[in-house]
Formats: structure tokens, sequence, C-alpha cells
């Protein structure tokens, strides 16, 4: 199912990252998830070949990580993001919270 997204609508770029987030999020196994910004907009749906797209996932996904609700892992070759079960953004994706897309939003307004 992939479609391209509007690049200059925000908001949409917004909507496909919490979609993937939540895909991802939701088939977890175990208590952690680790992702690159390529697999979240896999996941969500979108074609990855603009690299425009991810640097775009890449700024949202990095202020997340400045917000506290992920870690990013530089020890490989491609930076990877990991969330746990333990960060509030993680209850608010499992659950299907309707203000995380409010929140997240609010996060990468700063």
């Amino acid at each position: 199912m992939n479609h391209r997204f509007n690049l200059s609508d925000f908001r949409t770029v917004l909507k496909t990252v919490h979609l993937g987030m939540q895909k991802i999020v939701g088939e977890a196994r175990g208590s952690c998830v680790s992702f690159t910004p390529r697999k979240v907009l896999e996941f969500g749906g979108v074609d990855t070949t603009a690299p425009v797209a991810l640097t775009l996932v890449k700024h949202i996904l990095e202020k997340l990580v400045e917000s506290g609700m992920m870690q990013r892992d530089d020890s490989r070759a491609r930076t990877r993001y990991i969330l746990c079960k333990n960060s509030p953004l993680w209850q608010k994706l499992r659950g299907g919270d309707a203000d995380t897309l409010k929140m997240l939003e609010e996060i990468t307004a700063e």
C-alpha cells in the first residue's frame, strides 16, 4: 500500500509518522522496538524513495529523542531509534490514544 504524501504539508508527514510508529509498536513482541526513519515510512505505507521524506521523519524522531520520549542508538552504521514500554509514548501508541497526534504536533512545534 505505497502512496506518496504531500511533503510540503508537515501535518501529513506527522500523521504518517504517527501511523508508522503505531504499527511498529502494535506488532512489538518484546518490551522495546528499534527502527530507522525508513522503517517508519514503510510501516506508514509511504514510498520511501524521496530523501527529503526521510529527513522530515528524522527531524520528528530527533524531536522525540530531545523530549525524552525515546532514545537514539548511534552504535551502528545507521542511526536507529529505540522506543520502550516505559515511555508514555509507547502507552499512547499501543492504546490508540486520540491525543497522540496532538502531542506529537506540540513536541515538534518547538
